[in-house]
This record gives C-alpha cells, sequence and structure tokens, in this order.
C-alpha cells in the first residue's frame, strides 16, 4: 500500500531498501521516452497506461509489467532503470484508477474470469502483440501494485515468465478479514479501499467475491517463478512465505525449485518499532540469493548468472537487540522454507506459567471479562500504519482482561523458525466473542517484546465460509495461528503468550451479540474462559530448529 514514512532496514536487500523510501510516489522523474496510450480491455474499458522503450537500437525487448492503484506516472517502477538495461517497462493504473476507465473493485477485475475480470491477462496479451515485444514478459510490484502481480501469477497467461513481488497480499480476504475478523487499521486507512468499503463490509465470510481475490487458492497450478521480499512485521509476512512454499514446492517444472524468498526485521510502512535488529553478519542479501537485475535477466534474457544454483531463502533470525553475544541477528540461508525443525509444545499452567509439563486432571480454568466498550489497545503488531512492529506489551497486560502465560528463564539459546501456533480451550457465556494469542519475547529487564500474533472470532472456528455460533459455557477447541517468524530467544529471556479478546484499532471489536458482523446494534460484556486441563490443554507450539551459534559467511 502506499509508503509514506522513510525507513530502510539494516543490511536489508537493496531491492527492499528502494522501494521503502519516503514519497516513491511523489518524485519519480519524468522519462523522455514515455508514451502514454489507452489499452483497450476484453470488454472494452481501456487502461492508461505508459510505456518505456530502450534507446539501444534494438528492434524488440522482454518487457516488465507493473499495474497499480497509484498515480503511474510517479511510480516507483519507472525510476528503476529498465530501459537502459534493455527491458521495455510498462506502467499501467488498473481499471478505475487515476486515468483508467471502469470501476474500482478493489483488484475484482485483476484475476482469471471473464471479460472484464481478467486486465492484468488482457494486458500481457496486448503487450505481446506489440511491434517492440519480443514475447517474454516479467511482472513487478510492491505493496498495493505487488497484489495485481500475484493475481496474474495465479492467472498464468502465456508468455509470462517471472515475477518480482515485494509486501503484497495473496489472499484479499485475508487483507480486510482475518479468520472473520474485521482489519480496521487496513481498510479502513487505506486511501484506495474508501470507495468499495460499503462492498468490503457486506463480505465477512469468504465468499465468491474473496474468491475472486484470492491467489493462494491457484498456487497448485501456477507455473511461474516468483521472488518474494516482505518483513516478519508486515501486515503481508503470511502471504510472502506461503507465496514462495507453495510455488516453490508445488511440482511444476518452471516454478518448482525455483522460487526466491528474502525477509528482514520490519514492519510495512512504518519505522522498525522499539527494537532495532544489528546485522551482525553483514550479510549482502542481493548477492547471497540474487538481486532484481539478476532474477530478470536470467529469465527474460536466458543470462547464465546462476542465480538457480544460489540459496533460496535469506531470513532475518532476530536475537536480543543489544547483546553483541546473543544467538541470533544473522541472515540465515536456506534451500527451502519451512527450514527443518522439530515442534515444542509449552503448555498453559496454572498460576500463569508456561512450561513442558502437561497439565494434570485437576488444574482449574481462568477467566476474564471482555467488555467491547473498552477493548485492549493495539500496541505494535503487522499492522499497515504505525505504530508497528514489536513494541512493550507490559500495559496492556497489566489489564484484568488479558491473561498472561510466561515461562521461566531460558537457560540455553532457543531459536524458532517456522510457524507459531496456539491450541487454545475456551468458553464464554456469549454465542460469539474473539480470542487473541500474542507471543512475546520478554527481555532480562521485564519488556515484554510483541514478535507475531493471531486472532480468530468464534463464529468461524470450524469454517471461514460458514459461521456458527457458540453454545454459552461449552468448552470449543480454538486454533490460533500466529503466523510465521524468526527468532532466537537469548538465555535470560522468558516466552510469553497473551490472551485476550481485543485488539483496536487493529481490528473492529467484537459485539459478542451474534448478530451480523459490522451490523450489531448493541453490545454486551463475555466472560470468557480459558481452560489449562489434561482434557483441555491449551498450549503455544513452536518450530524449533539448532542454535545458531555464529553468523554465516557474508557477501561480499
Amino acid at each position: 500500500m502506499k509508503y509514506v514514512t522513510r525507513r530502510c532496514a539494516i543490511a536489508f536487500p537493496s531491492f527492499v531498501c528502494v522501494v521503502l523510501v519516503a514519497a516513491v510516489y511523489a518524485r519519480a522523474a519524468e522519462s523522455p521516452g514515455k508514451t502514454t496510450v489507452m489499452v483497450p480491455m476484453s470488454d472494452g474499458v481501456r487502461l492508461a497506461t505508459d510505456i518505456y522503450l530502450p534507446e539501444d537500437g534494438a528492434k524488440t525487448w522482454p518487457a516488465i509489467v507493473t499495474r497499480t492503484p497509484y498515480n503511474k506516472d510517479k511510480d516507483l517502477v519507472a525510476t528503476l532503470k529498465f530501459p537502459e538495461r534493455g527491458y521495455a517497462v510498462v506502467v499501467q493504473n488498473v481499471r478505475g484508477t487515476r486515468e483508467s476507465e471502469g470501476a474500482w473493485t478493489v483488484y475484482g477485475a485483476d484475476g482469471w474470469g471473464g471479460p472484464g475480470e481478467r486486465d492484468g491477462v488482457d494486458t500481457v496479451a496486448w503487450m505481446r502483440s506489440q511491434p517492440w515485444s519480443n514475447g517474454k514478459v516479467g511482472a513487478i510490484g510492491f505493496s498495493g501494485s505487488g497484489i495485481p502481480a500475484l493475481m496474474l501469477v495465479a492467472a498464468a497467461p502465456e508468455g509470462l515468465e517471472c515475477a518480482f513481488v515485494n509486501a503484497a497480499s495473496d489472499n484479499l480476504y485475508e487483507t480486510f478479514y482475518y479468520n472473520g475478523c474485521y482489519r480496521t487499521n487496513t481498510a479502513d486507512t487505506w486511501p484506495p479501499a474508501e470507495r468499495m468499503r460499503p462492498e468490503l463490509r457486506k463480505h465477512p465470510a469468504y465468499d465468491d467475491f474473496w474468491k475472486a481475490r484470492d491467489a493462494s487458492a491457484r498456487w497448485g497450478q501456477a507455473n511461474v517463478p516468483v521472488f518474494m521480499s516482505g518483513g516478519w512485521f508486515d501486515l503481508f509476512e503470511r502471504s510472502a512465505v506461503r507465496t514462495f512454499q507453495l510455488l516453490h514446492n508445488n511440482g511444476l517444472m518452471r516454478s518448482n525449485g525455483k522460487c526466491k524468498l528474502a525477509m528482514g526485521p520490519v514492519p510495512h510502512a512504518a519505522p522498525p518499532g522499539q527494537l532495532k535488529f544489528p546485522d551482525k553478519s553483514n550479510t549482502n542479501v542481493d548477492a547471497a540469493v540474487g538481486s532484481m537485475p539478476e532474477w530478470f535477466d536470467h529469465w527474460l534474457k536466458g543470462v547464465d548468472n546462476e542465480i538457480e544454483k544460489k540459496p533460496a531463502a535469506a531470513l532475518f533470525v532476530m536475537g536480543d537487540s543489544k547483546q553483541s553475544n546473543a544467538p541470533g541477528n544473522v541472515y540465515k540461508l536456506f534451500s527451502n522454507w519451512p527450514p527443518p525443525s522439530t515442534p515444542r509444545t509449552l503448555y498453559f499452567q496454572k498460576g500463569k506459567g508456561l512450561s513442558d509439563v502437561a497439565p494434570g486432571v485437576d488444574t482449574p480454568h481462568m477467566a476474564y471479562t471482555y467488555d467491547p466498550n473498552d477493548p485492549v489497545p493495539t500496541v505494535g503488531g503487522a499492522n499497515l500504519f504505525p505504530p508497528s512492529g514489536p513494541h512493550d506489551q507490559r500495559d496492556i497486560e497489566a489489564r484484568k482482561d488479558v491473561l498472561a502465560f510466561t515461562s521461566e528463564p531460558i537457560m540455553e539459546p532457543l531459536t524458532v523458525i517456522g510457524n507459531v501456533r496456539v491450541k487454545l480451550f475456551a468458553s464464554s457465556d456469549a454465542v460469539d466473542t474473539d480470542f487473541s494469542a500474542r507471543m512475546c519475547d520478554v527481555y532480562p529487564d521485564g519488556r515484554s517484546m510483541l514478535m507475531c500474533e493471531g486472532i480468530v472470532r468464534a463464529r468461524f472456528r470450524e469454517s471461514l465460509s460458514e459461521e456458527k455460533l457458540m453454545q454459552p459455557g461449552t468448552v470449543y477447541g480454538f486454533d490460533i495461528d500466529l503466523w510465521d517468524t524468526a527468532l532466537a530467544f537469548a538465555p535470560g529471556h522468558r516466552i510469553r503468550v497473551d490472551i485476550t479478546s481485543s485488539s483496536v484499532p487493529r481490528y473492529d471489536p467484537n459485539p459478542n451479540t451474534g448478530e451480523p458482523i459490522l451490523r450489531h446494534t448493541h453490545t454486551v460484556a463475555a466472560k470468557n474462559t480459558i481452560y489449562l486441563d489434561a482434557a483441555h490443554p491449551s498450549c503455544l507450539t513452536l518450530s524449533v530448529v539448532e542454535p545458531i551459534k555464529e553468523a554465516p559467511s557474508s557477501a561480499p
């Protein structure tokens, strides 16, 4: 989405640093070689399109396309000097934005359906028919411009050879609702969503509206190598690792084993939060896994630059942000995602402990009252707009509607790389409520730093497509995905899980009434109970890998 804050992660790939500078959409230099045309789509609607051609004397070139809801005249891609490298560049405003005709439907025209629903496919076909085209096309996109690039990959048009995408969503249902929870910080603050907001609010369940915008459901049949990059605190973090994982391992010849992933310790469009992780390895990620120019040169020009021989993934493993001898704070190179790991389960204990010991039969339950008129505030995390990233949660942990389960200090380094999940057994005296889980790295000085989190709306506990209200007092199991991370807990640190029922303004607070979502008439307070006994072992599961004892070799 639109970048509004200057930031650049230490030692993060240069191509990502480029996209994360301030006002990238406000200062793109005009190119003397630019031509603007109105390109007709299959239903007759015309899209405003800028063409930049090389001046190297050749007659045809491979082309790179970006499609954006922002101002195409000031798009970042136009400043990346692709024409100087022998590429034609096409920058297009998607349907219903800026000078393009038609109605803006939040990417509803950018998929794989019939006329008026496949603008990306139509654009690639038009590009390949131009006299300057050699028939090969690559897609590129950052944030809100990366979404149509991923949808184009999912549509798999003839001639699309590769894509390079930074910080973008492959599932727009997750972008605006996560497990049925309306993402207020995204839906109500992202300017391009404003015109479609009434329609977005009509679809809290995963229905046909969202299926037409869900590229992730098509990764098993997509067949294009994709370079994904993002951040561990980005609101699209889940999309980055999922897109890489499913395409890199889908068995289709052109994508299987040929994708790339780069992840750094950064949020989406904000300063890095209250922790700044130094890169002790001084890794040049461009050199380690491949740069953007190398990527396009290989797939569009056939250059044998050995990019396929380089590691597939470069992941920043976070650690104690201040201890120079603590584990982590290095880039780690992998051949796949997720790396091999061993699941480790830590059980919630009476007295708010967190340990490997399974609970006993008579372990008591714990309860709190969640009042939607006094919700728990959002403090950092994977938000579209700041504050984002790791922030101290101690103020909210002092509230009576937050249960904090904390381990003893860690004696040996514990490195977690991969998925983090909470299995929560809970009941409520309401017919619907939310349950949120947050994992924190507790520093020796007491700071409780948010590292990853997840939430679920109870009515969607079994299916995102069908709502099923709770029976008050009945115990249910809730599987809460806290997404992925790469984090080395240092000795002396503790692991903490916060359980609560709200995070505002990140999510719209559940009124607990069971009324239609976003159309409730009143609110009620809910008494929510967490169970800790042998039959209901609420727990945290981590993906544990071997400790990282030293930094990997630094690439020049």
